[in-house]
This record gives C-alpha cells, structure tokens and sequence, in this order.
C-alpha cells in the first residue's frame, strides 16, 4: 500500500515534468521538420548551425556510389551496376572492332563505341581505347551523381563528343623497381599503382614522410593520402567527367566550375574589366582576375608568372637543359610528360579526328586543329591581327609580330620571347601594351620566399572595378622608343629645312652642329 502522501508527491512531481516531456517532444517534430525543409545548394557547406558554425558536406565514397553503367557498343544494350563486372563486358567486344582495309597488308581497327571515331593500326592501341571507354563511363557515371546531389546546371555543350577520347595517358608503370610491364586496361594499371602506395604505412604524419618513388620524381608526403592524390599527376587520372561532353576532370570543384559556365551568356552578370568577358558567378570572376596579376618573378630573369606552376614551367622551359622524357619509338627527349605526349602523336598511324561535315573528309590528331578548320572553312571565319599603331592588319599573328619589331620598333619585355595578344570587342586581335604585377622588389627567389597574393576586395569585384598595381619600369623601354622616334622625327623636318635655303657643304656643317647639341 502507498500512502496518500506519497501520492500526492509523485502526482505533484508529474505536473513538474509534463511541460518538459511536451518541450521534448516538440523539439523532436520541429528537428524533423527542419531536416525535411532543407534545401541543397552549389555551396560546399550544407548547412548553418545556430551558432554560426559551417558543417562540411559528408563526402560520399566511391564504394557507396550507385553506378548505372552502360555499354554504348554498337547493338550492345548491357547494363550493370557492378564496376568490376562492368570492365570485364567491355573488354569482350575487343575481338568485335572493325578492321578497315586501307590497301595491301595496310588497315586500320576501328572503335565501334556510340559516337566515336577512333581508329589506328596497332592492336595494342586499339585495345587500350576501348579499355578506356569503360573507365569513361565510369567517370561519367559519378558526374551525374555529383550534379544531381547538389543540383548543378546541365551543360549546353554539343553531346556528341562526349564519347570521344582524344587521347590516351600512358599506361606503363615506372614505379622503382617495378617490374610489371605495360596495361591495356586504364583500370588495372590504376589498381597497381594504388598497390604501390599502400605498402607505406599510414597516418597524418609520418616522421620523415612518405617518398613518391616515381621516375625522376623527389617529392615527398606527410601522409599516405597525400601521396596518393600526388599519384594522379603521374597516371593522368581523372577523377570525374561531364555527363553531356565528356569533358574529363581531376577535380571536383573543376567539375562544378565547368557546370557553373554553361548558363547562358545573357544571364551572366559578372564582368572582369580587364577583358570584358563575363561570368557567372562571383568567385570564378575572382579566379579569372587573378590571372592578371602577375605575383611570381623569376630569379634568373625579370620574367613574372600568376602561379607558381607557371614559374615552374618558365625555369624548365626556359633556364633549364634537362630533358627527362625519351621517346621510345626515337632519339627524341622531351622536358614533359605532356610534350612527350604530343610528340607521340607524330608517331600515330593515323588521325584521331574527323570533320563531321558532310562531304568533307579532313582529318587531323588535335581537337584544336579540327576546331580551327571548322573556323576557317567551314564557318568563314577571319582571324585578324589589328596593329595598334597603324591600320594594317595580317591573317597570322607572326606577321604582325614581324610588323611591330621592323616598323615600329618594338621589343618584347625582358624575360619574354613573344608577344601576347588579346581578343577585343571589334573581334581583333591587338598587342597586350598593359600588363600588371604584384611583385614584392626585395624578393627575389619566388621559391624560397613567395610574395603573398593580392586581396580583392568583395565590393569591388562586384562592382566590375579592380584596382591593379603596375610596374612602371616595364613601360621605360618604351617611353624611351617613343623618345627615339621622336628624336628621328626632328631630324627629318630639320633636313628638309635645310635643303631648301643652303648648299651641300652648308648643310653637312650645319647638321653636325645641330647633332652634336641633340638629346637622344
């Protein structure tokens, strides 16, 4: 039995407890209905705590991506979710390409995947390329996941060459002391080198770091996960693709930048002024004007470059002898991958592109020189380059090079071997005469001591106004051009002054006179 004490306590205690069991509850439901309320946008933050506090998007593993993977073979209708079961059926249509008879004993395997065109003569070759289609969809697969969990503008871009590969990276592995020889399949060869990394050991950081041993590579990574993002620059690989074009990416954000340009012209508002083009949205404008100052100078010349990659690749190319890429087919040594990679192509049995023209049979091994015969064939379109001084204008640009340095006089800045030319809103082009730098003058070892960036301000970007610092002293050059052809041009008014009132001897005298006091 309970006395009525007791429960006259408890009932009391009950009344005390009921508002908060009801405050409980109420948080519960208005928890849920905000998580259903929601809304996914461009941004890498989902979401705003009440304090104020970002939280990060969960990054979702390529194990828990859904692929719905298609083979798009001639007559093939195969479909799998499966990547490995994927890349297997692929590689059974390789005995079905066509062989295109050329002339005797001369032929060529052709790529029988929906929408391309590939074609050459070596099996090994062909093998690879059909290989790739496989690791393509793939990539292709994950850009549609990417773009509809964050609900990322659909790309405007012409689909039928999103199946067109243009070229292959290399698939042999040149990890020390490796000894397996070179892939046909782009996906295997991705498995082995990730093989390579695992056998370090793992976490944050490592003492005394974790050595890339690629080939003629000396970096080092305080983690195994650096390491193997450090690895995609070696294999080429590309981690995502546009699902309209194709268009390969080794990022993410590249992805996402890549979407983001494809609204339309009229709807994009943010101008840069420098250049007049105009984008999307507020940080690719930021990106873009970054590219016009110049923070990074050389210490063996008075070159200045954006980013530190471009003066990388000035001191390589320009201050350096070492040619650490052979060829395998010839003598020839490249200071690349990717210029060993277009010297390869020399080496190719055949063109990789094709004008989809009807009744034109062109044929070339770059997307740019196809782009540039559809421009000036098929489209009737001129490439002018305007003088900036004169009216004469050329169809090539080293004419107009030529015509600068022989009539006018000009020189390119020191560091430079050409000159730069920009497309302006007459559709010419005309010689860059601005040029911006941020430079700090008491750096002069741009890897040693990098000047830090710039910053932009967020009112000024979005009022279409930057304010550049110039370097002054690159325009001396040619404040002192002008002053000798000024000079010249006094001369010759004084010449024909002189002819018409003295004799030769007069004019001799008095020529030198005037020369001796001149300023040049």
């Amino acid at each position: 039995m309970v006395s009525k004490d007791a429960q006259e306590r408890c009932s009391k205690w009950i009344d005390q407890i009921d508002p908060l069991l009801l405050v409980t509850n109420n948080s519960k439901h208005k928890l849920e209905d905000d998580g259903e309320s929601i809304v996914e946008t461009d941004s890498e933050f989902d979401s705003v705590s009440e304090c104020g506090a970002k939280r990060r998007k969960i990054a979702v593993k390529l194990k828990a991506e859904t692929l719905n993977l298609s083979c798009q073979w001639r007559d093939c209708n195969f479909s799998e979710k499966s990547l490995d079961n994927f890349i297997k059926h692929v590689s059974y249509h390789i005995p079905d390409v066509e062989y295109k008879e050329i002339s005797d004993d001369i032929g060529n395997y052709c790529c029988l995947w929906d929408g391309c065109e590939y074609q050459c003569d070596e099996d090994v070759q062909i093998m690879r390329h059909v290989n790739y289609h496989a690791f393509h969809t793939k990539i292709k697969c994950l850009g549609s996941n990417i773009r509809g969990r964050i609900k990322l503008p659909k790309c405007r871009r012409d689909a039928d060459w999103k199946n067109i590969i243009e070229s292959l990276p290399d698939h042999k592995c040149q990890w020390q002391s490796c000894t397996a020889k070179e892939f046909t399949n782009y996906n295997y060869f991705l498995y082995h080198v990730q093989s390579h990394a695992e056998n370090n050991p793992r976490g944050k950081k490592i003492v005394g770091g974790i050595k890339c041993l690629w080939e003629s590579c000396k970096c080092s990574f305080p983690s195994l996960y650096k390491l193997k993002e450090h690895l995609r620059t070696h294999t080429k690989e590309r981690i995502v693709a546009c699902p309209d074009c194709g268009t390969m990416f080794a990022s993410n954000s590249k992805f996402h930048e890549h979407c983001k340009r494809q609204i339309p012209l009229e709807v994009q508002g943010f101008q840069c002024s420098h250049c007049n083009k105009y984008y999307p949205t507020e940080n690719i404008l930021r990106e873009h004007m970054r590219n016009h100052i110049f923070h990074y100078k050389c210490s063996m010349c008075d070159m200045t470059c954006e980013s530190p990659s471009g003066l990388a690749k000035h001191v390589l190319y320009r201050h350096t002898e070492e040619r650490n890429f052979p060829c395998s087919v010839c003598s020839h040594r490249a200071k690349s991958q990717q210029d060993l990679d277009s010297h390869m192509n020399l080496h190719g049995p055949s063109s990789n592109f094709t004008c989809t023209y009807e009744g034109c049979s062109y044929a070339c091994k770059n997307a740019y020189t196809l782009d540039r015969h559809i421009e000036k064939v098929h489209r009737l379109e001129i490439r002018w380059y305007c003088c900036h001084e004169c009216p004469i204008k050329y169809r090539k640009s080293y004419r107009l090079t030529r015509h600068l340095i022989e009539d006018h006089h000009l020189q390119w800045l020191s560091g430079h071997k050409r000159f730069q030319y920009i497309l302006e809103d007459d559709g010419c082009y005309r010689l860059q005469t601005v040029r911006y730098e941020s430079i700090d003058e008491n750096n002069t070892t741009a890897k040693d001591n990098p000047p830090a960036k710039a910053d932009v301000d967020k009112e000024t970007v979005a009022n279409q106004e930057v304010n550049f610092i110039v370097d002054n002293h690159n325009h001396s050059n040619f404040d002192y051009k002008l002053k000798f052809l000024n000079t010249i041009f006094r001369f010759i008014k004084l010449l024909l002054k002189t002819l018409i009132i003295l004799n030769p001897c007069q004019i001799l005298l008095y020529l030198l006179a005037k020369l001796m006091n001149m300023e040049i």
